[in-house]
């Protein structure tokens, strides 16, 4: 395994689905099975921190790196959520502002320990996760942590599956939910029941049961703050932001979407849609960092003849090529060409290799649920 380039992405999931033919382990197109264990140990953490950084940068200490360094993920689709159970050594955990505007993720994710442990300074409710007890956090918000030596199961949600449930949807990241709470204690049973019977789950049980799990997650983080005049007036700011969100998810694409529209059709006034979108970059880098997000997912997807540029800009709701080029470029400081062909590049370079096509699915799964 030594030809594994640990700054190649590629070559980490293909090397995961290598694991999976050597051990024996069936694949299927709803799991997915990561390891690094087989790697030699001076290889084990570059190739861990260049796959997992497509949502969280990771750090660990010197000594672990070098002589004690292992990490395993096994991970399930359910519907449109994502289950993943991961073992891994003593590490530092940020989701910075950088990476959130460069993946634009906005998902959920909630989080449970069978063994070890999280603590950070910004938690709410707590710094440290207790057992049995779950730490929920908002992707699309900044985030600091650090874990013992774990084994976790982290369950990652669309926003719009549990958003709507929510009383103050934006009001939880890092909140960490009490073993006390008998609602809590619950959830948790449910994450681990979901993840050991998620292989033999049908796909008519799916929606089902994501929605019942979203049902029981809303209502522990909904009785997991106090009424004051504080609170009542940031939720009302919260409950337009919701609105807001929804609409642009779904509008985003309109080349005619424009602030005034959006302010008229979502029945509020102009300059209290540019307030609540103020944190956002505004009104304008926010529609185009929806619209470029959906670009980055058709200009990733492997055809054997790719929609010209031009196709791609206008579903995304740009009304040329050439402005979505200069917005492309903007964010990513690379054109969208680039970014196909550097998409492609890596697949061919692992076929290649290998002879086989890469299995990529976990980091693909987090950027298209």
């Amino acid at each position: 395994m030594s030809n594994i380039n640990p700054d190649a992405p590629a070559q980490v999931a293909l090397f995961a689905m290598k694991q999976n033919r050597e051990s024996g382990m069936t694949q299927s197109a709803t799991h997915t099975f990561f390891t690094v264990n087989d790697l030699p140990m001076s290889k084990r953490y570059d190739v861990w921190q260049s796959s997992i950084d497509c949502i969280f940068s990771v750090e660990t200490l010197p000594d672990i790196r070098k002589n004690n360094f292992h990490a395993t993920l096994d991970a399930d689709l359910l519907g449109s959520m994502m289950i993943a159970r991961t073992n891994s050594t003593h590490q530092f955990w940020e989701r910075s502002s950088k990476t959130i505007a460069a993946d634009g993720m906005d998902h959920y994710m909630v989080q449970l320990y069978y063994n070890g442990g999280m603590s950070t300074d910004d938690g709410k409710d707590g710094q440290e996760i207790e057992a049995d007890g779950l730490l929920f956090q908002d992707l699309s918000q900044v985030a600091r942590a650090t874990t013992s030596d774990f084994d976790n199961l982290a369950f990652i949600i669309p926003r719009p599956l549990l958003e709507d449930r929510l009383t103050l949807p934006e009001d939880h990241n890092m909140r960490f939910l009490s073993p006390r709470d008998p609602m809590v204690r619950i959830v948790a049973n449910l994450m681990r029941s979901l993840k050991a019977n998620a292989s033999a789950l049908k796909t008519e049980h799916a929606h089902v049961l994501e929605n019942s799990f979203a049902d029981m997650l809303a209502a522990c983080l909904n009785s997991a703050y106090g009424e004051t005049s504080e609170t009542t007036n940031k939720r009302q700011n919260l409950e337009v932001m919701t609105l807001i969100r929804r609409y642009f998810r779904e509008n985003f694409s309109r080349p005619d979407l424009t602030p005034d529209r959006a302010a008229r059709e979502l029945g509020i006034s102009r300059s209290k849609l540019y307030q609540l979108l103020e944190e956002h970059g505004g009104v304008y880098r926010y529609t185009r960092d929806l619209r470029l997000r959906r670009a980055k997912q058709l200009l990733s997807t492997t055809t054997k003849r790719p929609r010209s540029l031009y196709d791609v800009a206008l579903e995304c709701g740009f009304s040329s090529d050439t402005s979505f080029i200069r917005a492309f470029r903007e964010k990513f400081d690379m054109t969208p060409g680039d970014f196909r062909r550097s998409q492609q590049n890596a697949l061919n370079n692992v076929q290649d290799a290998e002879g086989s096509e890469r299995d990529t699915r976990y980091e693909k799964w987090l950027h298209t649920l």
